[in-house]
This record gives structure tokens, C-alpha cells and sequence, in this order.
């Protein structure tokens, strides 16, 4: 004896239950199994069992009355024993094609709009099973922003199962090709390509002036890097020419109004340089770069997201202001013994690196 499941369909299939049957004409709306029923099984799946009763009554029943319901497709979907499962990736997938927390992408993709599935669920499931991603949803992703992801953290394919191992290849080649063709720098490659010598001119004229479009991107590498809390700035390349005429114009302009304050005035410290303030220094555990503020100290580098410290062997800086109005800071703390014994020249300490701001 099996289940009473088991026991019922046989007693069904054996001629019992005969007698309980319709031996009536057909209801009006009864389903057809030629034309509904293949309708069906070519939607089930791919669109939702709402969706298919729209589809049905507009493709079968425009002109009898007839309306299928939302109620009526699921049960002529479990008559004939069709799934209702999505065709796509859900977001588990995406997770570990990427190698990034579901949490992030959906902060940092889903919620403003880089990543747009193609169904959104609400109710029941996590957060993982409520999306459905094609292929065409993530490969549009990937090449319409480029910025937002980082390409060599996409999981290898041999890494992955078997069935995402062909979009995961598809996405490492689209994301190369895509790469090779508008590359971006990340800040450090740009201070390198504008020759600045440390991150003082990158938060004036970028996060002061605004003259340095950017964007941040959350998926670094490597994954542990701690760009990955306060976001790793990327500069296009194509945007090189165009930030160079503007810092170019903004120089010229800071020239041109500090000679108009100062022409033609006498020097209120007669020639002699006049201490404005003193600025405080730290430095990052993390990167090693300094942390200068003129008040009060972070806890954290704001740049890599790294522990802040005091150095024992870098002394307070000054700020001084020449006869002819102009900042700088001596005394700039370095490594190398040339800068070092560059610095303590006194004739060469009004060329040290200027104060950004």
C-alpha cells in the first residue's frame, strides 16, 4: 500500500470514481488543449501567471467573454504539471559571479539603477530569490558600466557550476573588450599622469573645486582593499584633455585675481614671511600616506579607510605667507634624504609643497 495520494490516482485510473463524473456537454470555458494549453506551456516560466492571463485573454478570448484569471492559471498550470520557476539567475547567481555581498549590489547596483532586472518579486522568499536576471540584463551591465565593477574579480569559469560557467565566460570577455576600449585610472594613476607628488592636489581641485570628474566604484581589488568602505575614484581617460585645460584655467584665473589684490601694495611684514597657523599631522596605518588637517583630527584616513595615528617622527607643520600674499607650508616631512636635504636649504624652503587650499 502506498500513500492515499498514491491509492486515489489508482482508483481514479481503475474507473471508481466514474460515476462522479460531468456526462454533460463541455463548460463554455473550458480550456482548450490544443491551442490554450500550448499557449501556456510556452509561457509558463518566463512570465508571471498575471502576465500569462492577459496574454490569454487578449490572444483567445477577445470577442467569447471568456476571462482567465490570475486563480485559473495556477490551477491549469498544476493540472498539468508545469513549473512556475523563472528562467534566469537570481541573485545568488549574481553574487557568485561577482564575488560581491548581495547587500552591496543592491546598495551599490539595484538600488540606483545600474543593474536593472528583468522581474522584481514582493512577498514571500529573501532578498535573493525576489530578482530574475537574463543574460542580456547582465551583459548590459556590464558594458554600459564599465566603472562599476571591477572586471578581474569576476569569478574564474572553472570556479563556478555548471550552469552559469557560459555567461560567466561571456561577462569576462565582454568586460575586457569593453575595458580595452574606455579604460579608466584609478586616483593613483592619475596623480602618477598629472605628476603630483602626493594626494594634496587631488582633494583641492576634486573634492573642493569639483574640477576632477570621477566616479566611485565599491567593487575594488583586491576585495580586502579599504577603497571598498569609502569607494575607489576612477577618472576616464577620454576626460584627461578636458581636465587639464581646466585646471590650467583655474590656475590662471587664481594668478590673475592674486595679482590684482596684491599689485601695487607695500608689504604690511615688510618682506618677511608670517606664520599663519599651525597644522596638525597624522598619519595612516594602513597606506602610510599623511593625514594634515588645520582642526580637528580624524579617526580614520578618509581615502583607504585606514586607522589614523600620531608619528613619532613628524613634527607639526607651519603654514607661512610670503610678502606677496602667497601659501605654502615648510618643513614638509619626506623619506628620501635628497628631499630631505632639498628641504633644509633655506633658500629652497618657499619652494616646498604648496598648501592645497
Amino acid at each position: 500500500m502506498g500513500c492515499r495520494r498514491c491509492a486515489l490516482r489508482a482508483a481514479w485510473q481503475a474507473g471508481k470514481f466514474d460515476h462522479r463524473q460531468r456526462r454533460g456537454p463541455a463548460r463554455p470555458d473550458a480550456w482548450d488543449p490544443d491551442a490554450e494549453d500550448t499557449r501556456l506551456a510556452e509561457l509558463v516560466g518566463h512570465h508571471t501567471p498575471k502576465e500569462i492571463a492577459e496574454i490569454l485573454n487578449t490572444e483567445f478570448h477577445r470577442l467569447d467573454q471568456i476571462v482567465r484569471t490570475e486563480t485559473a492559471v495556477l490551477v491549469r498550470i498544476k493540472r498539468r504539471g508545469l513549473s512556475r520557476w523563472m528562467v534566469g539567475y537570481r541573485l545568488r547567481d549574481v553574487e557568485r559571479l561577482f564575488q560581491f555581498d548581495h547587500r552591496a549590489i543592491h546598495r551599490r547596483w539595484l538600488e540606483p539603477g545600474l543593474m536593472v532586472p528583468t522581474r522584481t518579486f514582493n512577498g514571500r522568499g529573501t532578498a535573493r530569490e525576489n530578482y530574475v536576471f537574463t543574460d542580456d540584463d547582465l551583459l548590459r551591465f556590464v558594458c554600459d558600466h564599465p566603472w562599476a565593477y571591477e572586471r578581474r574579480r569576476i569569478r574564474p569559469v572553472e570556479e563556478l557550476p555548471r550552469h552559469l560557467q557560459a555567461i560567466a565566460r561571456r561577462l569576462r570577455t565582454e568586460a575586457e573588450s569593453v575595458w580595452r576600449s574606455d579604460p579608466y585610472l584609478t586616483r593613483d594613476e592619475f596623480i602618477h599622469e598629472m605628476g603630483w607628488q602626493s594626494k594634496q592636489p587631488w582633494w583641492y581641485w576634486a573634492s573642493r573645486r569639483h574640477l576632477i570628474p570621477h566616479r566611485l566604484r565599491w567593487h575594488v581589488w583586491p576585495a580586502s582593499s579599504g577603497c571598498r568602505n569609502t569607494g575607489q575614484p576612477l577618472i576616464r581617460v577620454r576626460d584627461l584633455p578636458e581636465i587639464r585645460e581646466a585646471l590650467e584655467r583655474a590656475r590662471a584665473q587664481g594668478r590673475h585675481q592674486l595679482g590684482a589684490r596684491w599689485r601695487g601694495k607695500p608689504a604690511h611684514n615688510r618682506g618677511q614671511k608670517t606664520i599663519v597657523r599651525r597644522l596638525k599631522v597624522l598619519r595612516c596605518w594602513t597606506c602610510r600616506q599623511l593625514i594634515v588637517r588645520r582642526w580637528r583630527l580624524p579617526l580614520y584616513d578618509p581615502d583607504c579607510g585606514g586607522l589614523a595615528w600620531r608619528p613619532q617622527d613628524v613634527p607639526s607643520l607651519t603654514v607661512w605667507q610670503s610678502n606677496r600674499g602667497g601659501w605654502f607650508v615648510s618643513r614638509w616631512p619626506v623619506d628620501e634624504p635628497s628631499r630631505r636635504d632639498h628641504l633644509d636649504d633655506p633658500t629652497q624652503r618657499c619652494r616646498s609643497q604648496p598648501l592645497a587650499g
